[in-house]
């Protein structure tokens, strides 16, 4: 079995000690970023040597499109920021869930055929007039209906191709102004504010994956951020909206997370957290978490959550993307957006 741990890497390539360690205690997952990224072949060779030392560790990455994207430098990923998607539906509904398709089914195509198995979208987060511009630009708008809808075609073009989706960021970052990467952001939202952030999670409820947020959301728990929170992980997220999926931290690197690594995994123990993920690329942390992190039912039974239908190769093949692409920037380029 694997261990409960989304790890990273520092290169291109794997260095011997990852190639020793990734083989030894074999992490549930491994995410990349753009360091690990120069070419489609080499994506395909990185993956190739990871499964050959651990053929049940998955590989992630976190390809949203616009201002996060992982492929920066492969016209292949150029597209517009969600937001953008929102504010052309307010004007034009139709063109902007074929825009949300065209950007979901190219970038699916690719992680499905360069072989990556989970992208950490959809983004769930609902903005506010305060909502920092980081978080803003990934959501699609405060509307939760038109939201929802163009959260759907996403979330179905992933499922479609076999790359699993994960919900972040759990339950809600757009109550605050604050880049949990740089400092913890605490808001004391009321109840009812608090309920309307969680509205877009329970329509996606279904599915597999969750990623918490590292914010303290004073009404439910003044002491921890989500992260770490019994409060909101099991009485909210698991009794409440009865979540049956596996349930993941955002980076424990961030700087949010104010514990120690010592102190993170006492708190992860008591929170209800299935997997940790931590983007050090740091084995002595790896180590510690690996043999201090208890691996929870949810955890144990993970095959059941993450068995759905891959694409085949074949189907892949038969698929002219070229086409796709010129779909997509034609119609951005005949209605001037």
């Amino acid at each position: 079995m694997t261990n409960p741990i989304i790890i990273s890497i520092k290169e291109p390539h794997l260095t011997n000690l990852e190639k020793k360690n990734i083989s030894i205690y074999k992490p549930f997952g491994v995410i990349f970023f753009s360091r690990n990224i120069k070419s489609f072949e080499q994506i395909k060779n990185l993956i190739s040597s990871i499964k050959s030392l651990s053929k049940q560790t998955i590989i992630l990455i976190d390809q949203e499109g616009g201002i996060v994207n992982r492929f920066k430098n492969f016209p292949e990923f150029k597209f517009r920021n969600n937001y953008d998607f929102y504010e052309i539906y307010l004007k034009y509904p139709s063109l902007a869930k074929q825009l949300v398709y065209l950007k979901s089914f190219i970038t699916n195509y690719h992680l499905s055929n360069l072989g990556i198995n989970v992208n950490t979208i959809p983004v769930l987060d609902i903005p506010n007039s305060k909502t920092i511009s980081m978080i803003k630009k990934r959501t699609f708008g405060p509307n939760v209906s038109i939201n929802s809808i163009l959260t759907n075609i996403l979330v179905q073009s992933s499922l479609d191709f076999g790359v699993l989706p994960v919900m972040k960021h759990f339950p809600g970052h757009g109550l605050t102004n604050k880049d949990s990467h740089f400092s913890k952001p605490t808001t004391n939202a009321t109840l009812r504010t608090l309920n309307y952030q969680l509205s877009l999670f329970q329509k996606f409820i279904y599915l597999p994956m969750i990623m918490t947020a590292h914010i303290q959301y004073s009404y439910w728990d003044n002491q921890n951020i989500a992260t770490y929170s019994p409060y909101i992980l099991k009485k909210i997220l698991r009794h409440k909206l009865q979540y049956q999926g596996l349930i993941m931290s955002d980076d424990l690197m961030m700087k949010a997370n104010d514990q120690t690594i010592e102190k993170s995994m006492e708190l992860s123990n008591n929170s209800g957290l299935d997997i940790v993920l931590d983007c050090s690329s740091d084995w002595g942390r790896y180590k510690f978490i690996i043999n201090n992190f208890k691996k929870t039912d949810f955890f144990k039974n993970k095959n059941k959550v993450l068995s759905l239908k891959k694409v085949s190769k074949a189907q892949n093949k038969s698929i002219n993307i070229n086409h796709y692409h010129d779909l997509y920037n034609e119609l951005i380029k005949i209605n001037g957006i």
